[in-house]
């Protein structure tokens, strides 16, 4: 049996247990929130809280196995009446040890690993990417963003054992983050998305960034990479580098494997469409999703490009990606009224996405004949590039019929053009927005996720 028990976790991550040595659940938790009976929950010292601060909430709500420091397990009563038929493993480090477990679990399911890395467009490829490959294999993808190397740990550990292939998401902010992810979950085919403007405070540069992003080619396993042709600083390195690794180029580019001939957005009653016309090896290719935003012309090319190398055809991944439902924070398109429309894009925010973002809005609002508005907050770790990537935003929302800010990274941007405001409260903004006069507009809401403009979203279409 794959799954071990909790003498053998203790031995597999080199810590000791006390209590009921009996079989570890799938499910491991590391928020005591999300913990269900019968979860292993793991308590990990972060920046802002510790989780040992929350072991009696964790076992409140069914925890059965508690994954812990050493240091802690010796301040615990575990011979207390509340602590009965709860497990705990106590180990030097939970976040190591986690990720060792992981990493075991891992191998005895021995499934195929794809993993997806890149500056924008990462969740998305990797729901199209396990979308395509449902319509042929047993697969197991997260169930969030978890792209950390907690996340991924987690995401393997609720993996079942008869899992064909796994699709992992992996995100980075400094260097060596990536590195240490394929150390312990080697991917055996990668997916680089994007290179673009992000998380510049701990990368420095555009090149930066894509060190960053290749140390996903750094996994002992991989075979292939598929890359973003459109990409200029991917190209370079693509065509004097990784020799040994198959390379599959996405893009509209001449040359590209696949090779993104066309690409459409349509926005009707029935929502949002993207269709995209691929060229591989002299084929078309017909891709359509139920997403919002010319970029998923390119996250449907990555898709099909893992299936296809992993065995599939392309009519069975196009199936597949068509299939997948809308996800929220990233171009969900809701109504806000009768005749009013909100892209929800409130999850994140780098230029680069921002941009598409607003390209997708006023190409959508100027084919149904109603106004654009944005509700936009800041881009945060751009570092001392930051004002100069916000008042590029600015200048492309010049056209817009109205324009909402929050955060101080606007304040660069003074003084603003006529038709946009700076708020200086999320509170605030939603307090100033006419919910009487909602239609014929479509309103952009985008900004990094800390600024919580999900509560925008959730007001307007509330409204």
């Amino acid at each position: 049996m794959p799954l071990f028990t909790v003498s053998e976790g203790a031995r597999l991550c080199g810590g000791s247990y006390y209590g009921p040595d009996v079989r570890i659940s799938r499910g491991w938790k590391c928020d005591s929130r999300d913990v269900a009976p019968g979860d292993a929950f793991v308590a990990i010292k972060g920046a802002v809280t510790d989780g040992h601060l929350y072991l009696h909430q964790a076992i409140e709500r069914g925890a059965k196995l508690l994954l812990v420091d050493a240091a802690e397990l010796e301040r615990l009563n575990v011979r207390g009446a509340e602590y009965s038929g709860v497990s705990f493993i106590a180990v030097d480090d939970t976040q190591r040890a986690l990720a060792v477990l992981a990493e075991e679990y891992l191998r005895r399911v021995s499934p195929k690993v794809a993993a997806i890395t890149g500056s924008v467009g990462k969740t998305t490829t990797r729901e199209l990417t396990a979308a395509a490959l449902k319509k042929k294999s047993r697969v197991h993808s997260a169930v969030r963003s978890f792209n950390t190397l907690i996340g991924c740990s987690l995401t393997i550990l609720a993996m079942a054992e008869d899992t064909e292939v796994l699709v992992l998401e992996l995100g980075t902010s400094h260097f060596g983050e990536i590195a240490e992810m394929v150390s312990h979950f080697p991917p055996e085919i990668a997916v680089i998305t994007e290179v673009a403007p992000c998380h510049l405070e701990g990368f420095g540069s555009l090149e930066g960034v894509l060190r960053a992003k290749l140390e996903i080619c750094k996994s002992p396993r991989l075979a292939a990479v598929v890359f973003n042709n459109d990409n200029e600083l991917l190209n370079g390195y693509m065509s004097y580098n990784l020799d040994n690794i198959k390379k599959i180029s996405v893009g509209t580019k001449e040359g590209s494997a696949f090779r993104i001939k066309e690409a459409k957005v349509r926005l009707d009653e029935n929502g949002p469409r993207t269709t995209a016309l691929l060229s591989r090896e002299g084929r078309d290719i017909v891709l359509s999703c139920s997403l919002f935003g010319m970029q998923h012309a390119h996250n449907m090319g990555y898709a099909v490009a893992v299936a296809s190398y992993l065995g599939l055809t392309e009519p069975e991944a196009a199936e597949g990606i068509a299939e997948l439902a809308p996800i929220s924070g990233r171009g969900l398109c809701k109504r806000s009224s009768p005749r009013g429309w909100v892209i929800d894009e409130a999850y994140n925010a780098n230029p680069a996405s921002m941009s598409a973002a607003i390209g997708n809005t006023r190409a959508a609002a100027e084919s149904l004949g109603v106004r654009k508005l944005a509700i936009l907050a800041g881009m945060r770790e751009l570092g001392e590039g930051a004002p100069a990537w916000h008042r590029g935003i600015i200048e492309e929302v010049r056209d817009f019929d109205g324009v909402m800010l929050l955060g101080e990274e606007w304040r660069a941007c003074a003084p603003l053009p006529a038709g946009m405001t700076l708020f200086s409260s999320l509170e605030e903004l939603i307090s100033k927005i006419d919910y009487g006069d909602l239609d014929n507009k479509m309103i952009l809401v985008k900004g990094s996720n800390s600024y919580g403009l999900k509560k925008v979203v959730g007001a307007l279409t509330e409204a």
